[in-house]
C-alpha cells in the first residue's frame, strides 16, 4: 500500500516528546488530606460495583457466524478491561435463542424471567460487511535525493463494517442504549501470488480489522460505552505530596484501573450520572489491587468530593493514543 509507505515516513519523521508528570513512590504513605464528603458518603471505602453483564450476539441473516462471532470477541474484550464480568456464553446464546422466539411469535419482554443476575445484556450485531481488493504493479521511482526507489508489486485490500450495538436492561428487557457503528481497515500484500488478489487470509484480516475498528478507545462511541460498562469505583480520600493533590479510590487493579488510565468523576444525581471532572491514574507503582490514585487539573480539585463515583472513561489522554488515531483517520 504505497500510501501507508509514505504515512510511516511521516511517523518516522516526526520527534516528539511527551510530558508527564511522574507521581512521588509510595503514595500511601504521603500524609492525608481532608476533603469535604457527599451527603450520606460512607466513613470506609465501601466495594465497588463490579457490573455482571450477558453479552449476546446478534443475527443477520447475511452475515456468517464466524463474523458476528468476532464482534462478539471485540465486545467481550471491552468488558473485561472496563473491569466487568461477561456470563457464561452459553447462556448468552440460549438467551438470544429466547429474545428472537419471543420476537417471531410478537410476545412482549415484560414477563421476561432470564438471567436477573446479569445487569445489562449486551447486543453486538454486524449488519453488514463488504471487502474490495486492488492490484499495483512493481515500478520504480526518483524519491527527492534522485535515487531510485523500487517498490514491489502489491494487493491492497480493504475491509468495512457496519454494526449495531444495544444495551438492555435485565430483567425488564428496556433498550437503555443504541450504537450504530461503521469500521474499516487496509492492508496490504507485496509480491502476491496472482493479480486477482483473492486471498482468504488477507480478505479475513481486513475484515477482522473493520471490526476492531468498530469500538476504538478515545472515540465517542466507546466512551459513551464506557459510562454503561465500567466498574464504579469511589473517591475515598486524598494525600498531598510534594505540593500536589492526589486522589485516592477504591478502584484497583483488580476491577480494571491501569497505571495512566483515563477517569471521569461523577456525582449522582437525581438518578442521573453527572459528571464533575475528567482525571488520570497516576504511574504503575501507585495503582495497587484494591486502589489506585488519580489527579485532576489544578482548578477542578475542589470540586472533588469523598464519595464521589470513578469509572474508567475510555477517554484518550495519551499522545501515543491519539497519534495512533490519528494515522488511522489519516489512512482511510
Amino acid at each position: 500500500m504505497r500510501k501507508a509507505h509514505l504515512l510511516t515516513g511521516i511517523a518516522a519523521a516526526l520527534t516528539i516528546t511527551a510530558c508527564g508528570s511522574t507521581a512521588p513512590t509510595a503514595l500511601p504513605t504521603y500524609p492525608d488530606v481532608s476533603i469535604p464528603a457527599l451527603p450520606g458518603a460512607p466513613t470506609d471505602a465501601g466495594s465497588v460495583k463490579s457490573n455482571k453483564l450477558l453479552v449476546a450476539p446478534g443475527v443477520k441473516s447475511n452475515v456468517p457466524s464466524f463474523i458476528q462471532s468476532m464482534f462478539v470477541d471485540t465486545v467481550n474484550t471491552f468488558v473485561t478491561e472496563s473491569g466487568s464480568e461477561v456470563i457464561d456464553r452459553q447462556l448468552a446464546q440460549r438467551f438470544i435463542d429466547e429474545i428472537q422466539l419471543k420476537e417471531n411469535l410478537s410476545e412482549s419482554y415484560d414477563t421476561y424471567e432470564g438471567p436477573v443476575e446479569a445487569k445489562f445484556v449486551i447486543i453486538p450485531t454486524i449488519t453488514d460487511y463488504s471487502w474490495s481488493s486492488e492490484y499495483e504493479k512493481a515500478e520504480s521511482r526518483k524519491n527527492k535525493d534522485g535515487e531510485r526507489v523500487h517498490y514491489p508489486a502489491e494487493c491492497d485490500y480493504t475491509g468495512k463494517v457496519k454494526g449495531n450495538l444495544q444495551i438492555r436492561a435485565l430483567p425488564s428487557m428496556k433498550q437503555i442504549l443504541s450504537l450504530n457503528l461503521t469500521g474499516r481497515e487496509s492492508g496490504s500484500k507485496e509480491n502476491p501470488p496472482s493479480r486477482k488478489c483473492d486471498e482468504p487470509s488477507m480478505i479475513n484480516g481486513a475484515i477482522k480489522g473493520a471490526i476492531a475498528d468498530l469500538l476504538v478507545k478515545g472515540n465517542s462511541d466507546y466512551v459513551t460505552l464506557s459510562k454503561y460498562v465500567s466498574s464504579q469505583g469511589m473517591i475515598t480520600g486524598a494525600k498531598k505530596a510534594e505540593g500536589d493533590i492526589y486522589f485516592e479510590t477504591n478502584l484497583g487493579r483488580l476491577n480494571g484501573a491501569k497505571e495512566e488510565a483515563a477517569v471521569a468523576i461523577y456525582q449522582e444525581i437525581d438518578g442521573e450520572l453527572v459528571k464533575i471532572a475528567s482525571g488520570e491514574m497516576v504511574d504503575k507503582d501507585n495503582v495497587f489491587n484494591n486502589k489506585s490514585y488519580i489527579t485532576v487539573d489544578e482548578d477542578l480539585v475542589p470540586r472533588i468530593k469523598r464519595g464521589m463515583i470513578v469509572m474508567l472513561s475510555g477517554e484518550c489522554t495519551g499522545f501515543g493514543c491519539k497519534w495512533d488515531r490519528t494515522l488511522k483517520d489519516m489512512s482511510n
